[in-house]
């Protein structure tokens, strides 16, 4: 399968969940989360839903985060690049012009200083090579960050067998989460 067909299949497959099995599916990526050890870590890059795509509800995630004394760091668009926001608990957003919630008060931050990125997509091989919204924004943005920064996505479906497509300047997962458990690669 392409990432072009795999787009496409799986976000027509999301399209057809409903909010309560979107809640249902994304605390189970959540309970998933919580059994992975995050002892020196300290920075967490982390999407916001968005909500008409039925993406992953991540608010628990976040509030964990902040539970666990850890910084959180949203991604927002501007053009063409993706700058990485510090926000403190309790922080405020704004829908944009797509309907992508954005934080209002943030402190930027460079992306080398971020331990854990949890990264939105579609679906993912057996290799860690992912499929997402096809912008290329989380490629440039994980091009800046620490090779030993953990990369998890965070997807509704198990990885297929293999993405035809996948190319060297794709940066795979470390772990894959979804709803049936932790995936590593």
């Amino acid at each position: 399968m392409t990432k072009a067909e795999a787009r496409k299949y799986y976000r027509n497959l999301r399209k057809e969940f409903t909010k309560v099995e979107v809640n249902e599916l994304s605390e189970k990526i959540f309970q998933h989360i919580k059994q992975l050890s995050f002892p020196v870590e300290k920075s967490f890059h982390i999407f916001l839903p968005i909500e008409k795509n039925n993406e992953i509800n991540t608010y628990p995630i976040i509030d964990w985060l902040f539970q666990q004394k850890k910084e959180v760091v949203l991604p927002l668009v501007i053009g063409d690049d993706m700058i990485n926001c510090k926000v403190e608990n309790g922080f405020e957003t704004v829908l944009n012009s797509l309907q992508i919630p954005e934080p209002i008060d943030y402190v930027e931050v460079e992306a080398s200083k971020i331990d854990v990125i949890f990264i939105p997509m579609f679906v993912a091989d057996k290799n860690g090579n992912r499929v997402g919204y096809g912008g290329g924004f989380y490629d440039k943005f994980l091009a800046k960050c620490r090779t030993d920064s953990k990369k998890i996505g965070l997807s509704f479906f198990r990885p297929i067998e293999h993405i035809e497509d996948a190319y060297f300047g794709d940066f795979p997962l470390d772990f894959c989460i979804t709803p049936e458990g932790i995936e590593s690669f």
